[in-house]
């Protein structure tokens, strides 16, 4: 055998102090979140010629379980809300699916854009009210007071603006995969902001947000252009009979419903903070920033949606 040199056992020895090293770093952590009182929560939207939709709930905890059989307790009746049009005040009526008939229930899936069998399960209350439909240029506030507390929220329902045109293309046209693509002429007003949602017919359940589906005209405003957007990604593209090579294309064959919404400034930052938190996915390298809301004293989110809609048939 040959003698270990004294720079072999020099090496061993960084070695060894370096395995230690990192085995000190592997101590786990326990971290224990403070409790927090449960806040109020505000959701709701009004748009052109249709009634206002209000939801009110309580925040929960970071660790709370949540699935489907929590939405019936989630949403709370018993509170009063009051609809100002352009300062003028008008009390909300509260609804319940538990008092709907079966007629009443199919009107109540469609306005809140929850599923039937949903609604049917549970007692979820809303608030609206059927003599009130929303005009382009109001502006709508919202106050809502539950066991107490009080929430303020105010959303302007600007026109809407729509799309030049719309069109299916498959890049490089060697495949029956591709995009929507559309042609944009932004209005000559710094400020203007809008949302995107989509949906194929016959395939998805409703209309869908992409992960990032809000964008102001900060750097195009008053400009003309052409952009993209890849299809919303559902659960069914995690399914084990889904074609990963797939998720985020439209195909060949496809007949795709596309909404484009001008909302107003307040929205936007909050839709926009919200979508920024959920692109991170908890990364610790991406910048901290609490998600922003436009309801005072509360959480949640206000919004007048002015719709510009199309439909796209994916042809080659």
């Amino acid at each position: 055998m040959f003698p270990q040199s004294s720079f072999t056992i020099l090496s061993r020895s960084i070695l060894m102090v370096a395995v230690l090293g990192l085995a000190s770093c592997e101590t786990p952590i326990s971290v224990t979140l403070p409790d927090t009182s449960p806040m109020m929560v505000l959701e709701g939207r009004i748009e052109p010629g249709s009634p206002p939709i209000v939801l009110l709930s309580r925040s929960q905890d970071y660790f709370a379980p949540v699935d489907a059989s929590l939405l019936g307790s989630l949403y709370q009746g018993g509170g009063e809300v009051v609809l100002t049009v352009d300062g003028t005040p008008y009390p909300l009526d509260e609804i319940c699916a538990g008092d709907l008939g079966p007629a009443e229930l199919i009107l109540a899936s469609e306005l809140l854009g929850v599923p039937l069998e949903i609604l049917i399960l549970s007692n979820l209350c809303a608030y609206t009210s059927l003599s009130i439909q929303g005009e382009v240029g109001r502006t709508y506030g919202v106050t809502a007071m539950l066991d107490g507390d009080t929430v303020q929220a105010v959303s302007r329902l600007n026109p809407h603006v729509p799309l030049d045109s719309l069109w299916f293309e498959a890049p490089g046209n060697i495949d029956s995969l591709g995009f929507i693509y559309g042609d944009f002429t932004d209005p000559d007003s710094l400020g203007n902001a809008y949302r995107w949602s989509a949906m194929r017919i016959g395939k998805d359940p409703g209309l869908l947000y992409p992960s990032l589906s809000t964008v102001d005209d900060a750097l195009f405003n008053g400009l003309a252009f052409e952009f993209s957007q890849f299809r919303p990604v559902t659960a069914e593209d995690f399914s084990e009979d889904a074609n990963p090579d797939e998720i985020g294309f439209y195909k060949l064959g496809d007949t795709v419903i596309v909404r484009w919404d001008h909302i107003d400034r307040g929205a936007f930052e909050a839709i926009s903070s919200m979508e920024e938190q959920l692109q991170s996915q908890g990364s610790p390298f991406s910048n901290p920033s609490d998600v922003a809301t436009n309801v005072q004293g509360g959480l949640g989110l206000w919004v007048a949606y002015s719709p510009f809609m199309d439909t796209v048939i994916c042809t080659p």
